[in-house]
């Protein structure tokens, strides 16, 4: 029964175009809407990431140090105009000596284990190459099953402050917690607990780089940087 006779109307079957309002057509409007912005999201996205892999083969040429330094410079950028944006940025928690996150696996690419070598060379630092064996053991997936003093990044100093900072990788150059630190230690918090901020371009352009030039997880990297170097010494 219509409007005009008198009868009751069914709401959910009234169209928009007969100037009543139907929940079944809002929702399905809304949908659309979200899943439109959604695609447009996406599509911006994967435009990024086009962009970052096409700049990234075009550096085939260049030596290792300069790409790596390149990229690193890239993501600065990337990370200081994001966080200039952001409103949250400035509840950013990390500070010097907050290592938890340096027990952690960390991947990187050859360019950046090439430049980690040549940096720890020139500093006079020794790299414990029987521990990087040991972590080279591992994965991802079973980093935390080794022993807790084989687990810290070998560039870790004992006061808890990276010993090569202006050059780490850009996994940790990206990587930012809004909660305390303390919840940091995967030991004795799950990683749920820990908040972080992020942007999403630097994490593109990381995704770019290791899908590029390849990742490996730290410990591996440097033992086949430092025995490539070896190799070239005793040639």
């Amino acid at each position: 029964m219509d409007a005009g006779s008198g009868g009751r109307v069914d709401i959910g079957q009234t169209s928009a175009t007969g100037g009543g309002w139907s929940p079944y057509t809002d929702r399905r409007m809304a949908n659309a809407n979200k899943n439109a912005r959604d695609e447009r999201k996406a599509a911006h996205l994967r435009t990024i990431f086009g962009r970052y892999t096409e700049q990234f083969r075009a550096t085939g040429n260049q030596d290792a140090l300069s790409v790596a330094r390149e990229v690193h410079i890239a993501i600065d950028d990337v990370l200081e105009r994001d966080r200039k944006k952001s409103a949250n940025s400035g509840d950013i928690m990390c500070r010097k000596g907050c290592d938890r996150c340096c027990h952690g696996p960390v991947e990187i690419w050859p360019q950046e284990a090439a430049l980690l070598v040549e940096i720890a060379r020139k500093a006079g630092m020794e790299l414990d190459k029987a521990r990087l064996e040991r972590q080279s053991q591992y994965t991802m997936d079973t980093w935390r099953q080794q022993p807790a003093a084989d687990r810290a990044c070998g560039f870790l100093g004992d006061d808890g402050a990276c010993k090569v900072y202006e050059f780490r990788p850009n996994a940790c150059r990206k990587l930012f917690v809004v909660t305390d630190p303390a919840l940091c230690d995967a030991d004795k918090h799950p990683p749920e607990s820990v908040g972080r901020w992020f942007s999403w371009e630097a994490e593109i352009l990381e995704s770019a780089a290791l899908e590029v030039f390849s990742a490996a997880l730290m410990p591996r990297s440097l033992l086949a940087e430092l025995n490539s170097r070896e190799h070239e010494d005793i040639q």
